[in-house]
């Protein structure tokens, strides 16, 4: 049985699986990830398998609570039919490699993969297997706090997403969302002319990925827990 735990700026996500299906999965904030000891030593865990792209002290805390020694994921050159285009994969974070390597098993042709957390991912991978590369840029909630911090009349409460903002609260809500379906399309549109074939799928995962996908201008399949899917495949296939 593996337990695969994804470790983002923000929160720990874990699952655990038997080989067949999901025996359990959760998601804590790091000051909790102590707690979790005693629930993941109730399970015959026999490896542990993770990413993390957050500071050390959380990779600590999940060492320790880890019920056996944890084998630390990172990104690389390639992995079976996936070949890896980032000039140095040593310095890209593993959640986006992972969740490369899980849309790669969900979808054969061209692909473009959005994960929306703290930090808006958006990866571009070809139906021949070659991830292209991606962009990174602030989430939702970072947008906004940006917003906030710089300027001098935007620290308030974003309102309600409108073609046609007529009120600050709204304009703020709308131009981050815009901003974020913005970078997402237009990764569609630039991989589809770089592969000559029209419409790659598009997957997104995260916990804005469902404010996302309702105001996209292409169709969108979310996929929970994308990166530990990729996690369970490199411990699978390893």
């Amino acid at each position: 049985m593996k337990l695969l735990l994804d470790a983002g700026n923000s929160r720990l996500k874990w699952g655990v699986h038997d080989g067949e299906c999901w025996q359990a999965q959760g998601a804590v904030s790091h000051e909790q990830i102590a707690q979790l000891a005693t629930q993941w030593a109730a399970w015959p865990v026999d490896s542990v398998y993770a990413a993390s792209v957050a500071r050390p002290a959380v990779a600590d805390a999940i060492t320790q609570a880890a019920p056996c020694p944890v084998q630390w994921v990172r990104s690389a050159a390639s992995f079976a039919d996936v070949r890896n285009h980032y000039r140095n994969p040593a310095e890209q974070g593993a959640d986006r490699w992972l969740a490369v390597l899980a849309a790669r098993s969900l979808c054969a042709g061209d692909v473009v993969v959005a994960c929306a957390g703290t930090a808006l991912t958006v990866e571009a991978l070809s139906a021949e297997g070659d991830y292209l590369g991606g962009m990174i840029l602030p989430g939702q909630a970072l947008m906004l706090r940006s917003l906030a911090q710089g300027t001098a009349q935007l620290d308030r409460i974003a309102g309600q997403v409108t073609a046609f903002p007529q009120g600050t609260e709204d304009a703020l809500a709308s131009g981050v969302l815009a901003a974020q379906c913005g970078a997402i399309e237009r990764m569609c549109q630039q991989l589809a002319a770089h592969t000559g074939r029209t419409g790659p799928q598009l997957l997104l995962t995260g916990g804005d990925a469902a404010s996302i996908a309702a105001q996209l201008a292409v169709p969108a399949t979310i996929v929970d827990n994308l990166v530990l899917m990729g996690l369970l495949r490199v411990a699978c296939e390893s």
